[in-house]
């Protein structure tokens, strides 16, 4: 279709956080929208999610509705410690070894919002709610895509096709949209040289544990291994990681059956507060940490791709679900733009998204991979020096937190207006 005059209609693959949040975002500016689920049901693979900053004010962005779901469900630490002099806490780094086992040696703060988590599961059953079910089509599994003069068909498994006016793949890090636009770039998903145990625990357990230091997110940090927990679903839960370096990943699989003695001596060095940790978890499954090759571009034509299908990232930074968030509202802004008349206009309005989001995130991509370094002791000229540690951590977080949401719309937007300039017959 050559006039936008009407409506056009989007087509979003994958029915993730970041997927929803595109499609609430373009709904509630008016643009039809269809969203393809491969799976039977929505549903996540996480299990704790928490957001900094800037993803925290881009959701009302989105659409008003989107953070007033976000933050009714929301856990901070002033709610998990009582004390409103916590809630800016972002996370508590502690030692995990040696004769400084459980000295607090950090405390970084994220203003003006701290740490805000909620379980993966209950925030993507929220913003199901706020898409109409005739908006949404289950079991297709995406295969492949033509682009024409009209638009774009989809290829299912199931042998059946659909057309849209424009596709946004948000099918994570496999992404087969991302393999059918770009047959060319590196879509291989790279192995991080990391692993890790996961765990959601009863607060009341962990507490009884390990005292009130459950009420904090608190990384326990040694050479070449970290640990995680912070607080979820109001404070009832928290979700625990057990990270350790480890240069290899033959397993096929990405998650692979360990034993409780490969998790005790994985973190055999570990003291204070860790081993008594270890000691409540469920699974000795080890989970790879796998991150997506930079490339050269998120978009091509009538096709947009974002979140993990565009820049899969480590979860060192906390940062994964925040950058899905923050793509989802650039790009609706962009297609909500009242200058798109024809699809060379629409076209363009993706590219002015790519423009933008695409430096950020992948630097956040190689920022989250140095932090596991840093989070394991291990980063070349910081090591175990508590001083740079701190100095980096303040540093690389600001750059990601400070985001002004609204300014970063407006520097695509200027970007489209170059663009549609170049456009003009």
């Amino acid at each position: 279709m050559s006039n936008q005059n009407t409506p056009f209609r989007v087509a979003v693959v994958g029915g993730g956080l970041g997927g929803l949040s595109v499609a609430v975002g373009l709904l509630r500016r008016g643009i039809p929208v269809d969203v393809y689920e491969a799976n039977p049901e929505f549903r996540e693979t996480g299990l704790g999610l928490g957001i900094g900053p800037a993803a925290h004010r881009a959701l009302p962005l989105i659409d008003e509705k989107l953070g007033e779901t976000y933050d009714a469900m929301v856990t901070t630490h002033e709610t998990s410690t009582g004390n409103p002099d916590d809630r800016t806490i972002w996370f508590r780094a502690t030692t995990g070894y040696g004769e400084r086992s459980g000295n607090i040696f950090h405390t970084q703060r994220a203003l003006p919002s701290g740490l805000t988590s909620v379980r993966r599961s209950d925030f993507l059953g929220a913003l199901v709610n706020l898409i109409p079910k005739e908006c949404t089509h289950l079991s297709k599994k995406f295969v492949d895509l033509k682009q024409h003069d009209d638009g774009v068909t989809m290829y299912f498994e199931d042998g059946t096709t659909a057309e849209a006016d424009y596709v946004i793949g948000c099918d994570g890090i496999k992404s087969r949209v991302k393999t059918a636009l770009f047959p060319d770039e590196p879509n291989k998903p790279a192995y991080s040289g990391m692993y890790g145990y996961r765990a959601l625990i009863p607060m009341d357990v962990m507490e009884e544990t390990i005292g009130d230091a459950a009420r904090y997110a608190t990384w326990h940090l040694a050479p070449g291994k970290y640990v995680i927990h912070y607080p979820i679903a109001h404070a009832k839960e928290l979700n625990v990681g057990f990270y350790t370096l480890h240069d290899k990943w033959e397993d096929e699989s990405w998650v692979r059956e360990g034993s409780r003695e490969d998790m005790e001596n994985d973190f055999a060095q570990m003291t204070g507060a860790v081993p008594k940790i270890l000691k409540l978890m469920p699974s000795p499954s080890q989970w790879a940490i796998f991150q997506n090759p930079p490339i050269q571009t998120y978009a091509k034509d009538s096709v947009a791709i974002i979140g993990d299908a565009a820049h899969a990232t480590s979860p060192h930074m906390g940062a994964g679900a925040g950058q899905a968030i923050e793509d989802a509202y650039v790009l609706v802004e962009m297609l909500a733009d009242p200058r798109l008349k024809e699809r060379r206009h629409v076209q363009a309005a993706l590219q002015a998204y790519d423009l933008v989001r695409r430096p950020r995130s992948q630097k956040v991509v190689q920022k989250s991979h140095e932090n596991a370094k840093a989070l394991c002791l291990m980063a070349p000229g910081i090591g175990t020096d508590e001083e740079k540690l701190r100095d980096l951590w303040t540093d690389n977080f600001h750059w990601l937190w400070d985001l002004d949401m609204k300014a970063h719309a407006e520097s695509a937007r200027s970007i489209l207006t170059e663009l549609l300039a170049k456009t003009s017959p």
